[in-house]
């Protein structure tokens, strides 16, 4: 570049002498030398902006993607990186098994697509919302769920709202308040379909009557799959109201033949807890069958108790001990609740503090048949279907009923996927007509209660 001309300096004289002339080549060729040598740092700077700018975004890119997360500019939110991309019509098949005709109060389904989730609020399928997948964080997600759900108005929030993948695994609930959003956000984008339960506990979706699911039962909730014993079990759905399910490969013959022996000698007439009203009565005016119950020091239950936290997909320190149920000739269980309802129970300090004034209660029902009875000793369901409350609830004639067959399982859920009572969960031990009835159950609660540790 020319210098400027200074002010007040006369311009140069035109005329060159010799020896200028000499010293001008002499410059010339030195500043030539000079500018070969800028030109080749210029060609090699321009070089590397040019690889830094073609190599930067995939390097970035490929950074993002172990974070489960791209991004499309610094500032901007992150759109999630969806594998496997599901088409999330109404009719796919990832969603057979989580979508049904008929609402599911407190129960939703959601499926991914690139930049995009559908939700099916309460997982009926027809009733669909499109929700932009683009956040930086879980709290962002979360934001937007509440939003399109509006889980912030749900009907029962004693217990935080959580969201689970379709085979039962926990991903986060409602409370999280920690810093490892990129796992959270990663296990999203990778999970495809993932449903949410405003009772912020997992329960097998009913779908229809018949309609049966394989589930694996190696899965522990508290560590995840392939931890246990490798098995499989099928479920298959006898009623949506109460949701009851039959479970066929549970429990083996020596299960059976060990909780029987083990239990003979300690079995007791039952006790119930009665109601504020029936305060003063008998329990024989309601049941009369014999119980005991076994912990966790009977090491030949471990797997059982295992296996059934697996089946529900709710940790194993949410259980009570097994209960252990021997019905003699005639001897029955007249129609009750497993759950604690705490407008029945006032004046009763010891189950009000363990139901916690109601947040606290049974969610469900794991019933084990022990043995065979050829005649009566059927579980009834007179609600079933919906069906008006009994007046007699004594009466055997008119409900669902399961026949008690050695080795058979059935899981009744006595709590509503919003975490509500289910009033239709009233059930019955009918009388035993012929034979000896061998039963077993496990009371899952929607919150630990510390019987179990994990």
């Amino acid at each position: 570049m020319a210098k400027k001309k200074s002010k007040g300096t006369s311009a140069p004289s035109k005329k060159v002498d010799a020896t200028n002339g000499d010293a001008a080549k002499k410059t010339g060729k030195r500043n030539a030398s000079k500018g070969g040598g800028a030109s080749w740092i210029h060609l090699v700077l321009t070089v590397l902006s040019f690889l830094v700018g073609v190599l930067t975004p995939p390097i970035l890119h490929y950074v993002q993607m172990q974070n489960g997360v791209t991004s499309s500019t610094t500032n901007a939110a992150r759109k999630l990186l969806v594998e496997p991309s599901l088409s999330c019509t109404h009719d796919s098949d990832e969603l057979t098994g989580f979508l049904a005709d008929e609402p599911v109060t407190g129960m939703h389904t959601i499926c991914l697509s690139p930049g995009m989730m559908t939700v099916f609020r309460n997982s009926k399928a027809d009733i669909a919302h499109k929700v932009d997948f683009s956040v930086n964080n879980w709290k962002a997600l979360k934001e937007k769920l509440e939003q399109v759900l509006n889980l912030k108005n749900r009907r029962h929030p004693i217990q935080a709202w959580a969201l689970f993948t379709k085979e039962g695994e926990r991903v986060v609930d409602e409370d999280f308040a920690g810093d490892n959003d990129a796992a959270i956000l990663n296990k999203i984008a990778t999970s495809g379909v993932l449903v949410i339960f405003e009772g912020g506990q997992w329960i097998w979706p009913g779908i229809s009557e018949g309609f049966a699911r394989q589930v694996s039962l190696d899965f522990s909730p508290e560590k995840g799959h392939g931890v246990l014993e490798k098995r499989n079990a099928t479920l298959v759905t006898l009623s949506l109201n109460p949701l009851v399910l039959s479970v066929e490969g549970f429990l083996s013959e020596e299960e059976c033949n060990y909780i029987q022996e083990q239990a003979n000698p300690q079995m007791k007439y039952s006790g119930v807890s009665l109601m504020d009203k029936d305060k003063g009565r008998p329990a024989s005016d309601f049941r009369t069958s014999q119980s005991t119950f076994l912990g966790p020091t009977y090491k030949g239950l471990a797997g059982v108790d295992q296996r059934t936290a697996s089946l529900v997909r709710i940790p194993i320190t949410h259980q009570e001990h097994v209960q252990v149920l021997r019905y003699g000739y005639t001897e029955k269980y007249n129609a009750h609740m497993d759950y604690f309802d705490p407008a029945h129970y006032k004046n009763d300090p010891n189950t009000m503090k363990t139901i916690e004034n109601g947040k606290k209660n049974r969610l469900a029902t794991v019933f084990w048949y022990l043995s065979d009875v050829p005649k009566g000793g059927e579980t009834i369901f007179p609600r079933a279907g919906k069906a008006a409350h009994p007046t007699d609830m004594a009466d055997c004639s008119v409900g669902l009923k399961v026949k008690p067959v050695r080795g058979k399982v059935i899981i009744f859920y006595s709590m509503t996927p919003e975490g509500g009572f289910d009033p239709y969960s009233l059930h019955a031990a009918c009388p035993v007509q012929e034979g000896i009835k061998w039963a077993a159950n496990k009371w899952v609660w929607n919150k630990p209660l510390g019987w179990y540790r994990s």
